[in-house]
């Protein structure tokens, strides 16, 4: 589902030309035995994909993705446009996608989304893949945190796509909590 990612802010919500970050990133829960598998850093917006030891973007079982798309909300855009593009993008990418009810939220203070979709077979694979995603509008930048599984998940994948979801968090360089200030050293907060 990249590339639908990346499709989707080129296409349709467009950050500021050479929009920077003001120093927001997320903050989430250890994900311990995942390894960075795809690393992607452009006018301050990031893609971070990570993986399970012995897996690739290509062949994954479970994938964390957390993107950041620079300057998009200081430019206008709201969390319900990237939501509208975003299905729009999945009506051509995933036929037959279902979409959960979408809950929103505040997290940390800032207008915010869960939802989970459903893919029953990905295109480009033949396979299943459903995404569990927390969107959180921060004061500039759009933050996207997924958990997807390249399967029909189980109630045990669910709770802990739930729980991990549950534990991030929109930080700033002002935050000093624990949680903030040690992922100040994640790819993301670059």
């Amino acid at each position: 589902m990249k590339w639908l990612l990346f499709a989707l802010l080129a296409a349709t919500v467009t950050a500021p030309a050479n929009a920077q970050s003001v120093g927001e990133w997320v903050a989430q829960p250890d994900l311990s035995g995942l390894t960075v598998a795809f690393e992607h850093h452009q006018d301050g917006s990031t893609i971070v994909e990570r993986v399970a030891l012995g897996e690739s973007v290509g062949n994954w079982t479970m994938m964390v993705t957390n993107q950041r798309f620079a300057g998009l909300i200081a430019g206008g855009a709201t969390i319900d446009d990237w939501l509208a593009n975003f299905r729009a993008g999945l009506s051509g990418g995933c036929p037959g996608f279902r979409e959960h009810p979408v809950h929103r939220i505040v997290a940390s203070g800032r207008p915010a989304l869960e939802l989970r979709l459903d893919c029953p077979r990905n295109p480009a694979t033949n396979l299943p893949e459903t995404f569990f995603l927390r969107a959180i509008a921060g004061r500039a930048d759009l933050h996207i945190t997924q958990m997807a599984f390249r399967r029909v998940p189980s109630a045990s994948d669910e709770a802990a796509a739930q729980a991990f979801l549950a534990g991030v968090s929109l930080c700033t360089r002002t935050d000093r909590s624990a949680l903030c200030t040690a992922a100040q050293q994640t790819p993301e907060a670059r």
